[in-house]
């Protein structure tokens, strides 16, 4: 008896007029017509959500695990050692790191950047070595 009902049962055009068939889980509008009602629903309410389907709700926590994977960092704005705001007046050392007034010399906070060798290879690029050609004596 399913199965004759369901052959008994007379397509119906989309509720809005486009020309498409309609579903009756759509209220009687067709896929996109649906999708639009529904994005204005949201827009003017945004409460109101279309229907879960079994292949959405497979689809829905990888999207959430990757959403929480793709938070932009946000600007530091902490002393790294004693955790204090800084706001605009942090000092960015070059190891990396945001110190505040107190904290702010590498001798303080303890720095891992190596101050020696990078001025050793800044002079080495400044100050190639020159070599002076021989000259013969008479």
């Amino acid at each position: 008896m399913a199965q004759e009902t369901n052959h008994s049962q007379v397509p119906m055009l989309c509720s809005t007029g486009c020309g498409f068939y309609g579903n009756p889980r759509t209220n009687g509008m067709c896929s996109v017509c649906y999708k639009e009602h529904l994005q204005r629903q949201n827009s003017s309410n945004g409460r109101i959500s279309p229907p879960a389907s079994v292949s959405d709700t497979a689809q829905q926590p990888s999207e959430e695990q990757s959403k929480s994977l793709e938070k932009p960092k946000q600007k530091k704005n902490r002393c790294f050692m004693c955790r204090k705001k800084v706001g605009l007046t942090g000092f960015e050392c070059r190891c990396g790191n945001v110190y505040c007034g107190v904290h702010r010399y590498s001798d303080v906070h303890n720095c891992s950047y190596n101050y020696k060798a990078d001025a050793a290879e800044k002079i080495r690029k400044e100050n190639p070595v020159v070599v002076g050609e021989k000259i013969q004596k008479i």
